[in-house]
């Protein structure tokens, strides 16, 4: 063809771009397009038999695709070699017309074509088309471990736009002119990421970007929270990763409710291991696994009750302040997660403590390259019937130490026995717990997850004990107590991304929970000589006491979060659940009283987070909970103000202020026990609140400060204020009071809360100082805390406010870490705590207190600040070492806990047979040594 115009029915190339200039193209142009019109304009003839054809191109240059078109379809194509110049195409299609063949290619290139009459295709420029672009997609992980980075940021740095991830890790950047980007991710404590991207036309390019971390990494590491993006982002919580959770506990197990209690802000309550969290009972928070709530009744010590340390990645306390994602309670909320951070490797797991014996296994697939997934199961089981360790066995009869005020309060029960003269205890513990977890990723911006949880305890003491009477006579009181619990737990979470600013997720959860206590009293007299062995009797066939709950919910998750614009991020979501209650108790003081209700609450959170500059970042919420009981909507407003600065004459600076309202919808009450020789002395039991009460409600005020003077240098001063205007507590003086009978009555059940229900108020302040150096080879860290809880308990010690039973005033601690040699650490951890009141068994105050005449016990149990347990002292020392063995992984622990063999006390309880009433301490065991023994593949 004449002036430069070139078909490619055979060749396919283009002349040089000078043919626009050939003298006669006008004439040219006009004859051969003189009839020409836009393709679309033209339909095709149904009659004919059409030629199809199948093409997959995937970032191929527009020219080589246009080469590969006239080779396939022999078609006549003319074009300028400027017009194809820079671009790309993608296309897929299967069984197609040459027409429909032909706009594939040109889809997204900004070329269009045109069909002459004589058949042959010029391509033009696209007059209306608007530039191509697509969108990226992407998980930012942690490089060693898997483990997901939320808030980090991405940058397209040639695009001019970004982002940052989500609490999965996940991002998604859109609207991207197509083609090729460079890629910047970063995160603070990590090695900056570069990598490039290419964007298709309409479509998405996925990547998933590892981030190596910048210091070196020593076991055992206890994260603070406090080096996010922003620092002052983890200001109000506390975490402790895997490694501190599998450390070893005085119970000589790892214990994942004291590993939580070590930190700044958490108290942890001895032997039973009740964690509060600043100032907060323990019935005014909740522990969440995967978003699902685990109820645990006792953990004596972190024995009964805790998780696997194997199955967990971490654990989260949300102190004073927490913002509306994390629910409706008055205290705090504490998170565990499963672990699944692990990616694209087996892996299993073994250790053997004196205690229990733990397994974990895992593995991950792939599916064309593109799904992924991982599972992983974790399983606990008790040593007991095989080994019985010195330091449990030592706990526990400590506990069953008998009572000799108690023991008078007991049908058959006697008064003036002197001391004992001999005592048997036969203990038995057993217990053990499966957690199972799966993640699949359906498509690049869609997972399924899906995990469980089942634990079960068993606990049994007898003990038979021989006192003697001012007669001379021996008698033998025999005691048998049995406690069950069990827990289940399982949800299932879909997380999709949205769109280019909108992730959302929506979880199905439900949780049971089943306790039961029993604990039977029995009084003979032996003949001189008479042999001493542990009790058998049947526990319900005479004076006994007991209790029981049952806690069954279930419950939809919706949320949403989006980010509005770069400032501006709103999270929402909806959660309607369901709670079955039910509760018996009996005991000589209370009789047998019962109540069960069930309740449906649906709950709301609208929260708003924006940036107000560079530095200060703030948010602002509001929970909607609509109790179908009460018929009530209740809010509960929320805010929180963060300062960020990185360079001062003091280092960097992070400040976090916050407060708000806070209600409680789920109730969570204790029963004190009245057994002499008990293990356990009080049993939890959960309830929704019903149409007769009002939820608790509490005013928080929260303000925290981070420096950083240099980098392994670290400073945090916390300050917290809750007043609690309502608080809800067992009526003790109105049942007590009330008309009950015998223990062998009938049964009170109670159809409203309030009948057995009472509130009070109550008020908690205090403060605490953390100082931290991290070296490379050195952790070192120490912090002090000050505060002061108060309770005013319905009709109870004159209506005054008294300290809590859960009262730390003045608590210090200290840590330190050193690596000795690769593979080799030393571990020390020191903790003091002075002015602990209730010294007493709570028994004293919730039921001699009421029940009549205590001026023989020479204390007024009206004022239970008034006696004090002597400051708590123990010093722990620990060596740890690590070597490899090909594929294979041994570790070692070497505990001695305690050093300074201190026995500290407990409570008292109160010997009668002087002039007057004389403590008697119960302490905790002295000096003990753990080994325990891991093995990884």
């Amino acid at each position: 063809m004449q002036g430069g115009f070139t078909s490619f029915v055979t060749s396919g190339l283009s002349p040089p771009s000078t043919w626009w200039s050939t003298p006669g193209l006008c004439l040219v142009l006009g004859l051969l397009f003189a009839g020409a019109t836009p393709v679309q304009a033209q339909a095709p003839d149904s009659t004919r038999s059409v030629a199809t054809y199948t093409i997959a191109l995937r970032d191929v240059p527009l020219k080589t695709a246009l080469q590969r078109f006239v080779g396939r379809t022999n078609a006549d194509l003319a074009y300028s070699t400027d017009l194809v110049k820079g671009r790309s195409v993608y296309c897929r299609s299967q069984q197609v017309p040459v027409e429909t063949l032909l706009s594939c290619i040109l889809s997204g290139t900004g070329v269009d074509y045109l069909r002459t009459a004589s058949g042959s295709y010029l391509l033009v420029e696209s007059r209306r088309t608007a530039p191509p672009v697509g969108r990226v997609a992407g998980r930012v992980v942690d490089a060693a471990t898997g483990e997901p980075l939320p808030n980090a940021n991405v940058l397209l740095a040639d695009a001019g736009t970004g982002t940052a991830t989500n609490q999965a890790g996940r991002f998604t950047v859109a609207p991207v002119l197509a083609g090729k980007h460079r890629l910047v991710v970063t995160y603070v404590g990590y090695r900056t990421a570069v990598d490039s991207v290419r964007v298709p036309p309409d479509g998405r390019d996925t990547i998933r970007v590892s981030l190596s971390r910048r210091v070196l990494d020593t076991e055992p590491i206890v994260v603070d929270g406090l080096q996010r993006r922003l620092p002052s982002a983890r200001l109000g919580k506390s975490t402790v990763n895997a490694s501190g959770l599998r450390h070893l506990s005085s119970a000589g197990t790892p214990d994942v409710v004291r590993a939580a209690g070590q930190r700044v802000g958490v108290s942890l309550n001895r032997p039973l291991a009740e964690l509060n969290i600043q100032g907060g009972d323990g019935g005014e928070q909740v522990t969440l696994l995967d978003g699902t709530p685990v109820r645990e009744p006792v953990s004596l010590g972190g024995l009964l009750g805790a998780f696997s340390p194997q199955a967990l990645e971490r654990m989260t306390v949300h102190k004073t302040g927490f913002g509306v994602a994390q629910g409706s309670y008055t205290a705090g909320v504490l998170e565990a997660t499963h672990d699944l951070s692990r990616s694209g490797t087996a892996y299993a797991a073994a250790t053997l403590d004196p205690v229990s014996a733990n397994g974990r296994a895992e593995a991950s697939w792939n599916e064309s390259g593109t799904r992924t997934g991982r599972a992983m199961v974790a399983a606990r089981r008790s040593l007991w019937d095989i080994y019985r360790t010195p330091s449990l066995r030592r706990l526990l009869n400590a506990r069953t130490a008998l009572d000799p005020i108690l023991t008078a309060t007991w049908p058959g029960g006697t008064n003036g026995l002197q001391s004992s003269s001999s005592q048997v205890q036969a203990p038995h513990a057993q217990f053990s717990d499966l957690h199972a977890a799966v993640r699949q990723e359906l498509t690049p911006f869609q997972e399924l997850y899906v995990s469980g949880h089942h634990g079960s305890t068993r606990l049994s003491t007898d003990v038979a004990t021989t006192l003697s009477t001012p007669e001379g006579q021996d008698r033998r009181l025999l005691s048998r107590e049995r406690y069950n619990w069990t827990n289940t737990a399982l949800q299932g979470r879909y997380e999709w991304v949205v769109g280019s600013r909108v992730t959302g997720s929506a979880q199905l959860w439900g949780s049971r929970h089943d306790a039961e206590s029993l604990y039977g009293f029995r009084d003979s007299t032996v003949q001189e000589g008479g042999t001493l062995t542990p009790p058998s009797f049947d526990l319900r066939a005479g004076p006994h006491s007991g209790e029981g709950n049952e806690i069954e919910e279930w419950g939809l998750r919706i949320e949403a979060d989006a980010s509005l614009t770069p400032n501006v991020r709103l999270r929402a979501a909806l959660e309607p659940r369901h709670h079955r209650g039910a509760f018996r108790t009996r005991n000589q003081f209370l009789g047998a009283i019962a109540h069960e209700t069930s309740a449906w609450q649906v709950g709301s959170y609208l929260e708003a987070e924006t940036s107000l500059g560079l530095r200060w970042t703030a948010t602002a919420g509001t929970r909607l909970t609509y109790v179908a009981p009460r018929r009530t909507v209740y809010a509960e407003p929320r805010l929180s103000l963060r300062y960020d600065r990185a360079s001062t004459p003091l280092g960097g600076v992070a400040v976090r202020l916050a407060g708000g309202l806070y209600r409680q919808y789920m109730m969570q009450s204790e029963i004190s026990g009245t057994g002499p020789t008990s293990v356990v002395p009080s049993v939890q039991f959960w309830l929704p609140i019903d149409r007769s009460l009002a939820p608790p409600r509490a005013l928080h005020t929260a303000g925290s400060v981070l420096l950083t003077p240099s980098d392994p240098w670290t400073a945090r001063l916390e300050l917290y204020h809750k007043w609690q205007p309502r608080t809800l507590h067992i009526d003790y003086a109105g049942l007590v009071h009330s008309p009950i009978g015998s223990t062998s009555g009938d049964v009170r059940r109670f159809g409203d809360q309030s009948a057995f229900m009472a509130a009070g108020r109550g008020r908690a302040y205090g403060g605490a100082v953390h100082v931290q150096r991290q070296g490379e080879r050195v952790l070192a860290s120490a912090s002090a805390e000050w505060s002061r809880v108060t309770r005013r308990y319905p009709g109870r010690f004159g209506g005054r406010s008294v300290p809590a039973p859960w009262s730390q005033p003045v608590r210090l601690t200290t840590d330190l870490d050193v690596s000795l040699a690769e593979g080799l650490e030393a571990h020390a951890h020191w903790q003091g705590t002075w002015e602990r009141p209730w010294a007493l068994r709570r028994a004293y105050y919730d039921y001699l207190a009421l029940a009549g005449d205590t001026r023989d016990l020479s204390y007024d149990l009206t004022r239970p600040g008034n006696q004090v347990l002597s400051p708590f002292s123990r010093l722990d020392l620990g060596l740890s070492a690590e070597t490899r063995l090909r594929t294979f992984t041994l570790e070692a622990r070497l505990n001695l806990v305690n050093v300074l063999d201190r026995h500290n006390a407990f409570d008292w309880s109160l010997d009668p047979t002087g002039p007057r009433s004389t403590p008697v301490r119960r302490t905790l065991p002295g000096r003990r040594l753990f080994v325990s023994l891991g093995l990884k593949y």
